[in-house]
């Protein structure tokens, strides 16, 4: 099944809304209070509306159908009923695929063919009866079912994006802001939501991350057989291998790992069992025969994190390592949103060590002439 990635919505919060924030609270959706102001929650709102409107502005979406599609699918991902379909997980792809692939694309083709001929002034341009098109120009949809079902997919596909989110939102406030957009009526300017969100993902949410994330490291170095370096790495040898072969920073190492953030969230692995979902679903698509060979990773120990770098040379070959790495070893400050990893966001590795490429030598200086 073909992916539908949609292109509106989310210019704020490109990099951060599945990707980065606080895993303290992962998939904290709640509908909120509406008693207290949620700024967080009402500039995603507003970014949303704002990105649908000027990436799909010509569509008449039933924003009521979209909201309810988001909360259905960011809560609980259930079926959503919705133009005579079932929008579910299973098929909200295959709807978006269908009419903005094709169906959108060509009726925006035909617009631009009625404004051409409604420009030329040479009569040599067709004209264009916009009664006898299969579609309402005012709306782009052939029918109030394809609205429904359309709008309802649309707000699933964000419900089911939001449901991985790295920090609380609340339904209430996400919602009050579409509908402000709507009205034209927002409580805040787009500046003072810019303003709003770069301090938080560049002050609030490092400062946030670094905390929950000391303290979470506080918590493991209790545990038996976790002892800790001079640079605050955490590791526990599982098993130690071949203890005269470790690896140095400058060998190349051959290893299966799992990596996962605080909530325990797999962010990447070498095996297919233990990938990411969306991971597992890509492979299906492109390696449709081999998805399931679980080959080894290779790389040179000093181009990986500094957490890493350290750590491998702790195990020897053949054994198999726990790593709880600070955020300063890992990702620092900028974090990895593609990878899911938020800013000084602290990070655990299993990782078997199943081979170590020992560096070659480094050539010998040559001899002085002999005077």
């Amino acid at each position: 099944m073909k992916k539908f990635f949609l292109t509106a919505a989310f210019s704020l919060f490109a990099a951060f809304v599945i990707s980065c924030g606080n895993n303290k609270s992962v998939g904290v959706i709640s509908k909120g209070d509406s008693a207290k102001f949620d700024t967080l929650s009402y500039v995603l709102g507003m970014d949303i509306t704002y990105g649908l409107q000027r990436d799909l502005g010509r569509l008449k979406l039933d924003y009521n159908l979209v909201k309810n599609a988001i909360e259905t699918a960011s809560l609980s991902g259930d079926v959503v009923k919705s133009g005579g379909k079932d929008i579910s997980s299973e098929t909200y792809t295959d709807i978006l695929n269908d009419f903005f692939m094709t169906k959108y694309r060509e009726r925006m083709q035909t617009l631009s063919a009625i404004e051409a001929a409604k420009n030329d002034t040479t009569g040599t341009v067709p004209q264009i009866n916009p009664d006898t098109l299969d579609f309402d120009v005012t709306t782009m949809f052939a029918s109030d079912d394809e609205c429904s079902a359309v709008s309802s997919a649309l707000g699933y596909d964000l419900g089911l994006k939001l449901s991985k989110n790295l920090f609380p939102i609340q339904l209430v406030w996400l919602f009050e802001a579409v509908d402000d957009v709507l009205k034209e009526e927002c409580k805040l300017t787009n500046e003072q939501a810019g303003n709003y969100m770069r301090h938080y993902f560049t002050v609030t949410l490092p400062a946030e991350n670094k905390k929950a994330s000391e303290e979470w490291l506080a918590e493991i170095e209790k545990q038996s057989g976790v002892k800790k370096t001079a640079s605050g790495l955490l590791y526990r040898i599982v098993e130690e291998g071949d203890v005269a072969t470790k690896p140095t920073a400058a060998d190349e190492v051959k290893v299966h790992y799992k990596g996962m953030l605080r909530s325990g969230k797999v962010f990447d692995a070498s095996r297919f069992a233990d990938m990411p979902a969306e991971r597992q679903e890509m492979l299906k698509m492109y390696r449709p025969d081999n998805y399931m060979d679980d080959e080894p990773v290779g790389f040179p120990l000093g181009n990986v994190i500094k957490g890493w770098t350290e750590g491998m040379q702790l195990v020897g070959k053949g054994g198999k390592i726990e790593l709880w790495i600070p955020g300063e070893l890992a990702y620092g400050v900028n974090g990895a949103p593609r990878a899911g990893i938020g800013p000084n966001e602290a990070l655990f590795f299993v990782v078997d060590l199943l081979e170590v490429v020992k560096a070659a030598p480094e050539p010998a200086a040559p001899e002085a002439p002999a005077k």
